[in-house]
């Protein structure tokens, strides 16, 4: 019995030790639901304060992101118009400056062409004693004929011929081809050639210096013309 009872006791001492380890694990196992439920807990307060803080972000950025983008843009147009307005005044002060420089250069040739000739020879058109004496200016120093009586048909006697008493004409001619249209020039006679604005061509023999105009250089003008004789400040 006494065996039996140490076997007993013995037996109930194990059943009062594996019985403490037993009921043991409900409660670990309701802690660690427990430490889940609070983690879960936390997770979830985390996921719901995201949210807040994201539509703040939100909130904010699209009411500071335009001002600053507007006030960038008014600024460029600003800086834009300012250089618009610039460049557009130094035009206007380049074209103003060019303008001055050509009226003063074309007060220096017009002066170069009013030298204080005032020849009529011998009564011509209006029109050719402009050209008359512009080109006295140009080339001075040489007698200028007008109006005359010829043997053959002639513009001279109507007041509408010149002639440049020379014998180194090569300058004037050129000069008169060059600006017949301007100088409502005709033709050209020099030095036994004939040119009537399709170049140089050669005429018959008249038997003189003078009837081949190789002492003169002729010019022949149109009726009723308006001559620019500024044309001939680029001669000379």
């Amino acid at each position: 019995m006494r065996h039996g009872a140490v076997a007993a006791g013995l037996t109930g001492s194990a059943l009062a030790l594996v019985g403490p380890a037993v009921i043991a694990l409900p409660d670990q196992d309701a802690q660690d639901a427990a430490t889940t439920l609070e983690l879960s807990a936390q997770g979830a307060a985390l996921a719901d304060a995201a949210p807040a803080s994201s539509s703040v972000s939100s909130a904010v950025t699209p009411v500071s992101e335009p001002s600053a983008g507007a006030a960038s843009a008014d600024l460029i147009k600003a800086t834009e118009r300012g250089r618009a307005a610039s460049a557009a005044a130094a035009r206007q002060a380049e074209a103003q400056a060019a303008e001055q420089r050509q009226a003063a250069a074309e007060e220096q040739r017009s002066a170069s062409l009013n030298c204080g000739a005032s020849g009529s020879y011998g009564g011509v058109a209006d029109s050719v004693q402009e050209v008359g004496n512009a080109m006295e200016c140009v080339f001075p120093g040489h007698d200028v004929l007008g109006v005359g009586s010829r043997g053959n048909a002639s513009d001279h006697p109507g007041g509408y011929a010149l002639d440049f008493m020379t014998t180194s004409g090569d300058a004037i001619a050129d000069c008169a081809i060059e600006h017949a249209d301007a100088l409502g020039i005709e033709y050209v006679i020099w030095n036994q050639r004939i040119n009537t604005g399709s170049g140089w061509k050669r005429m018959e023999d008249r038997g003189g210096a003078t009837a081949n105009h190789e002492d003169h250089v002729h010019m022949s003008f149109s009726r009723g013309g308006s001559p620019e004789v500024s044309a001939l400040r680029s001669c000379g």
